[in-house]
């Protein structure tokens, strides 16, 4: 049976094998006794239980540190900053090699945690951790707390490989810079992001000249106005240019981002969902998450690879 599409959070297949139950104490067991197990999986139950006991600990590691600021004894006080100092540092170790593994059930590599780095990488790690189990075998092995592997052994075969293209760095480039009026094509979910990625650096670095005129403004209040009017012309250039780049930037994103949406399976008119104020960029990162579908869309295929279009 064909898994229908979904924006959110994706449903289970009832013809595929669902992960194996586990108990309170498994949750507990998998999260704080195995750390540093990576080459495992996580299932979303384990992943948000242990989430929560996480901050019940923290909020514990808390009071300690707050009565151990009321006491006057030195040696208690110390007594308290380590314990809480060894319970943050256990539950951080704890919530990574959950996030790794939970990465892996969904059939990421544990590397896409570094994503916390770039914006929107949290809220994109956030929509990962809410997605069920692949009810498929995966490269990183199997759940910690069960010796039945319900999804056999991992075999890179038809089935289990991905039909999606994976475009190189300089495709992506392309993509985004050079065809930002291509509109009736798709984008994979890694060419967007990566893409993103870039434009936000190369925004940051435009956005750079707008304090440095600040500077040269603040500047010209000590000099002569024959010296101001012969800057004139520099400052001026410097504008045109910063406001060029801007602008493509934009347009860049714009077309890509409407790509995306078609490869998505939607119109490209949510883009619009950005004018709701305050949640409308939330909401457009959630639309931009969700995967490829992988059948044919009616905005035909990649830019970077016309050959791989999804069937």
């Amino acid at each position: 049976m064909k898994n229908k599409e979904y924006y959110f959070i994706k449903p289970y297949s009832a013809d595929l094998p669902k992960p194996p139950e586990e108990s309170f104490s498994e949750i507990l067991s998998e999260a704080y006794l195995h750390p540093f197990t990576w080459k495992a999986r996580t299932t979303r139950k384990s992943y948000w239980i242990s989430v929560l006991v996480n901050l019940i600990i923290s909020v514990l590691a808390g009071i300690i540190i707050y009565y151990g600021n009321t006491t006057n004894n030195l040696g208690l006080r110390l007594i308290d900053y380590i314990i809480a100092t060894v319970l943050f540092i256990w539950i951080w170790l704890a919530g990574l090699g959950q996030m790794i593994r939970r990465l892996h059930d969904v059939g990421y590599s544990g590397y896409w945690y570094w994503a916390n780095l770039v914006p929107y990488g949290s809220l994109f790690l956030f929509y990962l951790s809410l997605q069920p189990s692949t009810q498929a075998p995966t490269e990183w092995g199997t759940y910690l707390y069960s010796d039945v592997d319900v999804y056999g052994i991992f075999d890179q075969n038809e089935e289990t490989t991905s039909k999606v293209p994976v475009p190189t760095i300089g495709q992506i480039l392309k993509e985004h810079f050079f065809d930002c009026f291509k509109w009736n094509a798709r984008s994979t979910r890694t060419s967007y992001w990566v893409g993103t990625a870039i434009n936000s650096v190369i925004t940051a670095v435009l956005v750079i000249p707008i304090y440095f005129l600040s500077f040269m403004f603040n500047l010209t209040n000590t000099v002569s106005d024959s010296e101001f009017d012969s800057l004139m012309p520099f400052f001026l250039i410097v504008i045109v240019i910063m406001l060029a780049g801007l602008i493509w930037a934009f347009l860049a994103q714009l077309g890509h981002t409407v790509r995306r949406l078609h490869d998505a399976g939607m119109n490209g008119w949510w883009f619009w969902i950005t004018i709701i104020p305050y949640i409308g960029n939330w909401l457009l990162a959630f639309l931009l998450f969700h995967p490829t579908v992988e059948h044919e869309v009616k905005w035909d295929g990649y830019l970077f690879n016309k050959k791989d279009t999804i069937r």
